[in-house]
């Protein structure tokens, strides 16, 4: 491969390694400071376990269930941000294992998306404008990244 492609592929791998990581933080502290277990004044949380009580509140679910999702969502992030930090190492050292760690890596994140959008859909998401169409765009960015990738080997 060459560098200039190498590099290419390394800073895409970055880019999306860092997003999940930021993203996995944040909704981690969100999860905890729903739990009482962060101080109130704690300022970097994602906002989004109140937004997926919002959501399933269409429904009258119980309450645990936003809960539940939220966790999953947790969990989901969680291992496409180590499958991503792991690909992203694994193209630096120009391994033969990267194409199948760039393959799990993009099909749980880009499965994660397709997932929030029919939970979109199910939920009626798109009455309350953007998060829909937030949930589209990461989708299609993803896909053009991997695209590319893929284009680059």
């Amino acid at each position: 491969m060459k560098t200039v492609d190498k590099r290419i592929r390394a800073g895409l791998l970055l880019f999306w390694a860092l997003y999940f990581s930021i993203v996995l933080v944040s909704n981690s502290a969100d999860a905890l400071s729903a739990l009482s277990l962060l101080p109130s004044e704690w300022h970097f949380v994602s906002g989004n376990y109140g937004l997926i009580q919002k959501v399933v509140s269409l429904y009258e679910p119980p309450a645990w269930l936003a809960g539940f999702m939220f966790a999953g969502v947790i969990l989901w992030e969680a291992v496409g941000a180590i499958l991503f930090w792991r690909a992203f190492l694994v193209t630096l050292r120009d391994n033969p294992k990267q194409t199948p760690l760039l393959h799990a890596a993009f099909g749980i994140t880009i499965g994660l998306w397709a997932m929030f959008i029919l939970a979109d859909e199910v939920f009626l998401v798109y009455l309350l404008g953007g998060i829909s169409s937030t949930h589209f765009n990461l989708l299609l960015a993803e896909l053009a990244t991997f695209i590319l990738i893929r284009l680059l080997d």
